[in-house]
C-alpha cells in the first residue's frame, strides 16, 4: 500500500495545456458553452455572442499560441486570433490572454477566467465588435468610345418615416403613398407595420426626373412622407440597353451569406446582366475594419466607436463595352412601339464588335437578342444556298421552283401571294431574292443534313462563345432528322433554331468572309470554338453576297435598294409557329451595308418583307 501512495503522489498534474486547446476550439466555433469557468458558463456564453454578433459574418479562427508553467494555482494561456478578411491579404491577427485557475476537481483539473479582453485585448467591459464597411466607388459601365453608359446618377429613395406617428397613421400613409408611385398598397403597407417605430420605410427608388413627374402635392400631403436624396449606378434612361446592362442592389441575407464573407451588408451588387456578370470588376473591394463599440451613455446618444483595425478600399474598375449609343438608341426607337417580343442586333463584321443590342418592350426585360430561340425561316436559306454551293451550283445554277412540293408526304408551298414570274426553272439568285420556298425543300435528297448543319456552322450557326454574358448560339439537329423535318430545315423551319445575335453573325460573316467572332466587352477574352464543317472561303462569301443583293434589287428588300452609302444585302425570313389558325409568323431579316450587320426580329410579325423590312430601313438611315 505504501508503494501506490508514494506513486500516487508522485504523478504528474495537468498543466492546463487540455483546457487552453479547448477553450481556443470552443472560441473558434464561437460556443464555449460546454467549457468550465470561474463564473457561470451560461452568462459567459451569452456575453461572448452578444460581443460577436455585430462581426457576422465573419469568425476568427483561434489557437494556443503559448501556455504559461503553473505559478501554484495560476496559469495564462495566450491566445492568437486570426480574423481571415476575404479578397485582402490584410487579414486581422492578434494575441490576447485568458487566466486559468486550478479547481481542485480532477475531473475538470481548471476554470477559466472569463473577460472581454479574451476576445480582443482591449475590450472593457460592456463593448462589443462592430464589422465595419467602407463601400468602394463602383466602376462605370463605358461605351465603345469610353465614354460612361452606367455611372453613379442622381435617385430619390422615397418612402414614410414612422417617427411621431400612430400605426393607424403609419398604416394610412402607407396606403397614400402606394397609391401616387403605383406600387402594391397591400404589401407596402404590410412592410411599413412590419418595421420599428421610428423607421424610415422604403418604397421605391426613382430617378430625379421620375420622381419630379409626380404629384408633388399629394406627396406633401402624405403624414410622415419623405425623399432621400442618393444616388446609384444608371443607365441615360431606364431601357437604354437594360437587359444587356443589368441592374444593381443592396446585397441581401443571402447574398451575404452565400459569399462567405466577399459580400457585407449594405453593399452594393450586380443583380443582372455585366452588372452581374462583371460585379468583381466593378465592385472593387470594400474596406472592412472592426471596431469596440460600447453601450450609449443616453438615450439617442452615438455609442461610443473605437478602431480597431482597417483594410484599404479599393475602387472598383471601368468595364468597357462595344456598344455604339447612337446605333443602340436608334434600334431602340425603332423597336418602341413593338407589342410583340423584338430585338434588333447590330455587328461590325471587320471586328466582331456589337453595336447595338436592343429588344423592344414587347420583352419585358427579357434579352430578346441574345437568348431568344426561334425558327429563322428564310433567313437560313442562305446556310441552305452555301451548302448547295458546295454540292456544285453556282448563283446561276436552276432549281425549280413550283407551286407546290411535296416531300415525304409532306406538302411545302410558297407564301401566299408569290409572284408566278420566277416559277418553273429560275436560278439559285432568283430563289433566294424571291425566296422561293419549294426550290430549296426539292433539293432534300441532294442535300444532306449533315452537309446543311456544316454549311450553317460556316457561318457561325452552332459556334460556341463567351462574350461576358449568356447567349444562345443556333443550333440544328444533325439526327433524327429527315424525310419531312430535314425538308423544312432547308427552309429553315422544323428544329433549326438560332437567335438575333446568332443571326447578325451568319450576316456579318457573310459580309466579312469568313467566320465572325462577336464581341461585347473590350478587353474580355473569351473562348470561341466553331461549329463543325469546313470554313467559309472568301469566294464562297462573294457568291451569297451576289444573292442577297439580288433580294434588295430585285426581290423583298427593294426598300433598301436606294438607300446612300454602300450597296445594302440582304435576306428576309417568315417562320410559321403556334397552333391558331392561321398559323403566327416570326419575322427576320438580316442585312448588311459596307461594315455593319444586322439583324431584326419581331416574335409575332407579319412577313419578313412587310413587318422587318421597314424596320431595318429606319435603323440604317437612322445610323448613317
Amino acid at each position: 500500500m505504501a508503494l501506490i501512495g508514494t506513486a500516487t503522489a508522485c504523478a504528474p498534474q495537468d498543466d492546463g495545456r487540455g483546457t487552453a486547446d479547448a477553450l481556443a476550439a470552443a472560441l473558434t466555433k464561437g460556443d464555449v458553452s460546454g467549457l468550465a469557468f470561474t463564473s457561470e458558463p451560461a452568462q459567459v456564453q451569452e456575453e461572448l455572442a452578444g460581443i460577436l454578433a455585430g462581426a457576422n459574418p465573419l469568425k476568427p479562427t483561434v489557437s494556443v499560441s503559448s501556455l504559461s508553467e503553473p505559478e501554484g494555482d495560476q496559469a495564462t494561456v495566450t491566445l492568437n486570433y486570426l480574423w481571415d478578411v476575404p479578397d485582402s491579404d490584410q487579414d486581422w491577427n492578434y494575441t490576447s490572454t485568458a487566466g486559468l485557475v486550478r479547481s481542485g476537481n480532477n475531473e475538470v483539473p481548471w476554470q477559466i477566467e472569463w473577460k472581454p479582453s479574451v476576445v480582443e485585448p482591449s475590450l472593457q467591459a460592456g463593448e462589443k465588435l462592430s464589422l465595419d464597411t467602407a463601400e468602394p466607388e463602383r466602376g462605370d459601365i463605358l461605351d465603345a468610345a469610353g465614354k460612361p453608359i452606367v455611372t453613379e446618377r442622381p435617385v430619390r429613395v422615397v418612402g414614410i418615416s414612422k417617427k411621431g406617428l400612430t400605426k393607424a397613421q403609419a398604416a394610412a400613409s402607407a396606403k397614400a403613398l402606394a397609391a401616387v408611385v403605383d406600387i402594391d398598397a397591400a404589401d407596402y403597407a404590410a412592410k411599413v407595420e412590419g418595421y420599428s417605430e421610428e423607421a424610415f420605410v422604403d418604397a421605391i427608388t426613382l430617378r430625379e426626373a421620375a420622381f419630379e413627374d409626380l404629384d408633388q402635392e399629394k406627396l406633401d400631403a402624405i403624414d410622415g412622407f419623405l425623399a432621400v436624396e442618393d444616388t446609384l449606378p444608371l443607365a441615360p434612361t431606364r431601357d437604354f440597353a437594360s437587359a444587356v446592362l443589368g441592374t444593381v442592389r443592396e446585397a441581401t441575407a443571402e447574398d451575404i451569406e452565400k459569399s462567405d464573407g466577399a459580400v457585407v451588408a449594405g453593399e452594393t451588387i450586380g443583380a443582372s446582366g455585366i452588372q452581374a456578370a462583371f460585379n468583381k470588376d466593378l465592385a472593387g473591394t470594400a474596406g472592412l475594419g472592426f471596431s469596440a463599440v460600447g453601450e450609449t451613455e443616453a438615450e439617442g446618444a452615438e455609442a461610443p466607436r473605437r478602431e480597431l483595425f482597417s483594410t484599404d478600399v479599393e475602387a472598383g474598375k471601368d468595364v468597357q463595352l462595344t456598344l455604339e449609343p447612337k446605333m443602340q438608341s436608334a434600334a431602340e426607337k425603332v423597336l418602341q412601339d413593338t407589342e410583340s417580343p423584338s430585338s434588333i442586333v447590330a455587328l461590325r463584321p471587320s471586328t466582331g464588335e456589337i453595336l447595338a443590342a436592343a429588344n423592344g418592350p414587347g420583352s419585358e426585360g427579357y434579352n430578346t437578342a441574345f437568348l431568344g430561340q426561334y425558327a429563322p425561316g428564310s433567313t437560313f436559306k442562305i446556310a441552305t444556298a452555301l451548302g448547295l454551293m458546295r454540292q456544285g451550283l453556282t448563283p446561276d445554277s436552276t432549281v425549280d421552283c413550283e407551286a407546290k412540293f411535296t416531300a415525304d408526304g409532306r406538302t411545302f408551298e410558297n407564301v401566299d401571294g408569290y409572284d408566278p414570274a420566277f416559277q418553273g426553272e429560275i436560278t439559285l439568285t432568283e430563289a433566294i431574292a424571291h425566296s422561293c420556298n419549294t426550290a430549296f425543300v426539292s433539293e432534300y435528297e441532294k442535300l444532306s443534313q449533315d452537309q446543311l448543319a456544316d454549311a450553317a456552322g460556316a457561318l457561325g450557326v452552332g459556334m460556341t462563345a463567351d462574350i461576358g454574358l449568356e447567349a444562345f448560339w443556333g443550333g440544328i439537329p444533325r439526327e433524327d432528322s429527315e424525310g419531312t423535318a430535314h425538308a423544312a430545315s432547308l427552309i429553315g423551319q422544323s428544329r433549326v433554331q438560332t437567335s438575333p445575335l446568332s443571326l447578325a453573325v451568319m450576316m456579318a460573316s457573310v459580309e466579312k468572309g469568313g467566320l465572325v467572332v462577336p464581341r461585347l466587352v473590350d478587353g474580355y477574352d473569351g473562348e470561341a470554338k466553331p461549329a463543325e464543317g469546313a470554313e467559309l472561303t472568301e469566294e464562297e462569301a462573294r457568291q451569297l453576297r451576289t444573292m442577297m443583293r439580288a433580294a434588295v434589287t430585285d426581290g423583298y428588300l427593294s426598300n433598301l435598294a436606294a438607300l446612300p452609302g454602300d450597296p445594302v444585302i440582304g435576306k428576309t425570313g417568315t417562320a410559321e409557329y403556334g397552333n391558331k389558325d392561321p398559323l403566327q409568323t416570326h419575322s427576320w431579316v438580316i442585312a448588311a451595308q459596307g461594315d455593319l450587320a444586322v439583324a431584326v426580329f419581331v416574335e409575332d410579325g407579319d412577313l419578313g418583307a412587310v413587318t422587318g423590312a421597314p424596320m431595318v430601313e429606319a435603323f440604317l438611315k437612322a445610323v448613317r
